[in-house]
């Protein structure tokens, strides 16, 4: 009892020092722009009372039922009514006068400003947002858990980082919640295989619903179709889950989906891009749309965007003039992509987990996008990536302190889906694309086309924008009919849709990972077939000096790795000449039996060529941070898991790693901890 009411008096000085401010802040304001005059302090204090009240009365009000073009405008609308929620309360406040809207948007955006880096110095948000901003008697809208509550379970996915690259950002202080949860002894770090693909929608299908068969890469052909699948496109990761979903997922009781690529068969979800695939649509938290009627975390999310939208502008230019290589160009849409994925998306996946917990959800899996988004154009180890860190590890620490105050305990697991590995563009190194080179080496005998790689974070803002189209009031209808030629089956898609459907040979990459598709052949084109009418393409393939290895299938053989000195016959092991899966790991020829298994996978895969020395992958993307295939670190993610649960010594994919969380989550639903004795006896780790 003493400690929450230290709280509420702690909340209440933060309060206190916040409205000061703002008085200030108003004040100043007031004084700089002319078409705003303020009689005094006491109009002041009197005008920040009434924009407080106005804000808890009639925006909310007003941002529910305009959410869907709030969302489409990206804040602005919201400004605007910050705006006319300021005009108002000059109406109503002795000597204090605004003239028009457009300084009433002006004051609005300065007091956001202002009450943003107050809160962030004085290190007002992460408990705001726990005590002040998430409505807890709201949150608890009526689930039932047993009496005393069993233990729930969250998982916090950080996409794209490596072991590693984990422990070089802890031991550099980038990460000093995590560092002090191992050095404490509560969480031991373990690194595990995720497999090939090592990329999102392949490993996350493995963890969430435990299946990831037939995911030959994050982009792939399907001939019987006709159709290319691109995974972070929401009407396709639809048809990725519907497949791969057996009714059985991680989620399926009493869970959530935040952020993810998939909902792990979970009832509610929010930000999920495949949540169109459920024919039932799993529901949206109520917790979503309260993000967005609260004038402080909307608000702050968007000066946090514009922030981060300054910060990369800076750090892409700073990387020119230090001339630092290899490098990729961040210019165009990459801002305001890296922003909405990484800090709106954040920032709200960290408000709905909240909202969650303090309604006592059983289970939850979230995933912060950022370092990898940033990775990908920046290098995984450089600073520009690493500093995106720090802001995680915040946010996992806002959220353990909001678990202490939540109706049930909860034991948090922090992971990653793959790992990164340094590249260089395959087209920067050698001048010319992977889809140049293999119309080359076809003599223009065939028709080539190849899937071109869209902005990372536009999946995640589509998604976003798609979540808003569901709005049930008259400005969701609106705002669909508004979007109904850049809507495919409900998904909102900005930019082109368009994936080429049509050529005699597609191309399609992930990262170092490369499928080739001879379209008029139904079914799988043997090595036998390709040595008759094409031997120049695999002959040169093989030679080429950016590609490390190729996979074809024989009709005789089976599956077989060739390299430029020898062979792999994946289905015995045996080897001629120079192994040319040397140096790619040990258990890349298992993963590639796998691969060639998938009835997708394509009639020629490739490999970028790694360099152990320089500890760098050829990529076949725009890419200086890469995963999708073998080399380096992007096959090793980790597990941060509490030390004294259970966990084999050895994961070789994804579905050997939901099954370890099937178990956990059963154990703690009958309120007991995992058991040692679901170990298998080896416990290597940190």
């Amino acid at each position: 009892m003493g400690h929450r009411s230290s709280l509420y008096y702690s909340l209440v000085r933060r309060v206190a020092a916040l409205w000061a401010i703002e008085v200030v802040a108003l004040w100043s304001l007031a004084n700089i722009l002319p078409g705003v005059s303020l009689n005094g302090w006491g109009a002041a204090v009197l005008a920040v009372a009434l924009i407080a009240l106005a804000n808890a009365i009639i925006r909310p009000g007003l941002i529910y039922a305009t959410l869907p073009f709030t969302i489409l405008s990206f804040g602005l609308l919201s400004l605007l009514m910050n705006a006319v929620v300021l005009w108002l309360a000059s109406l109503a406040t002795p000597g204090f006068e605004i003239d028009s809207l457009t300084f009433g948007f002006l004051t609005a955006l300065g007091l956001s400003l202002v009450n943003t880096l107050a809160t962030s110095i004085f290190a007002f948000n992460e408990e705001d947002s726990v005590y002040r901003n998430v409505v807890r008697r709201l949150a608890r809208r009526g689930r039932k858990f047993p009496d005393p509550p069993t233990p729930g379970l969250v998982f916090i996915e950080f996409d794209g980082l490596a072991t590693e690259t984990l422990k070089h950002a802890m031991e550099a202080g980038y990460l000093p919640t995590l560092s002090s949860w191992v050095e404490k002894g509560s969480h031991r770090i373990v690194g595990w295989n995720c497999g090939l693909p090592s990329q999102t929608s392949s490993v996350q299908a493995g963890l969430l619903l435990g299946n990831n068969f037939d995911i030959p890469g994050f982009r792939w052909y399907e001939k019987e179709s006709g159709e290319m699948i691109v995974s972070n496109d929401p009407a396709d990761a639809l048809h990725i889950e519907s497949r791969a979903s057996r009714g059985t997922g991680l989620l399926r009781e009493n869970g959530i989906s935040i952020c993810n690529m998939f909902t792990g068969d979970a009832d509610t979800s929010v930000a999920t891009v495949s949540r169109w695939s459920s024919p039932k649509r799993a529901a949206t938290t109520g917790a979503y749309f309260v993000f967005f009627v609260s004038p402080y975390n909307f608000t702050r999310a968007l000066v946090l965007m514009v922030r981060e939208m300054a910060i990369e502008a800076w750090e892409a230019a700073r990387q020119s003039v230090e001339g630092v290589t290899p490098r990729v160009s961040r210019r165009g849409f990459f801002s305001l992509f890296r922003a909405t994925s990484g800090v709106f998306m954040r920032e709200l996946g960290a408000y709905v987990m909240m909202s969650e917990m303090y309604s006592g959800v059983s289970i939850a899996y979230m995933t912060l996008v950022s370092y990898d988004v940033v990775a990908h154009h920046a290098g995984p180890e450089r600073k520009d990536a690493l500093r995106v860190l720090r802001d995680l590890d915040r946010r996992v620490a806002m959220l353990a302190r909001a678990a202490a105050d939540a109706p049930r305990p909860y034991r948090f697991v922090i992971l990653s889906d793959h790992g990164q590995t340094p590249g260089i563009p395959f087209r920067h190194k050698h001048g010319k694309s992977l889809e140049d080179v293999v119309r080359e080496l076809l003599n223009q005998k065939r028709s080539v086309r190849a899937a071109r790689t869209r902005p990372e974070g536009r999946g995640h803002v589509n998604t976003l924008l798609s979540e808003a189209m569901r709005h049930p009031k008259l400005s969701g209808r609106a705002a669909r009919v508004l979007l109904r030629r850049r809507t495919h089956d409900a998904p909102v898609e900005l930019g082109s849709r368009k994936k080429p459907t049509r050529g005699d040979v597609m191309v399609c990459t992930s990262g170092n990972l490369g499928h080739i598709y001879f379209t008029q052949t139904p079914g799988r084109v043997t090595l036998e077939e390709l040595a008759t009418d094409l031997r120049e393409l695999i002959e040169g393939l093989v030679a080429h000096e950016g590609i490390g290895f190729v996979m074809v299938r024989s009709s005789v053989h089976g599956p077989l790795v060739m390299g430029r000195g020898g062979l792999h016959y994946l289905n015995t092991g045996a080897v001629e000449g120079i192994d040319p899966l040397r140096g790619y790991g040990p258990r890349t020829a298992q993963h590639l039996l796998r691969l060639d298994g998938f009835p997708h996978c394509g009639d020629i895969v490739l490999n970028g060529r790694y360099h152990p020395r320089e500890g760098v992958v050829e990529t076949f993307e725009e890419m200086v941070g890469v995963h999708g295939g073998a080399g380096g670190a992007q096959t090793d993610p980790f597990i941060m898991a509490p030390a004294g649960w259970p966990l084999p010594a050895s994961i070789t994919n994804p579905e050997e790693m939901h099954q370890v969380f099937v178990r956990w989550r059963d154990a703690l639903a009958t309120g007991q901890e995992p058991g040692e004795h679901l170990d298998d006896g080896s416990r290597a780790g940190v």
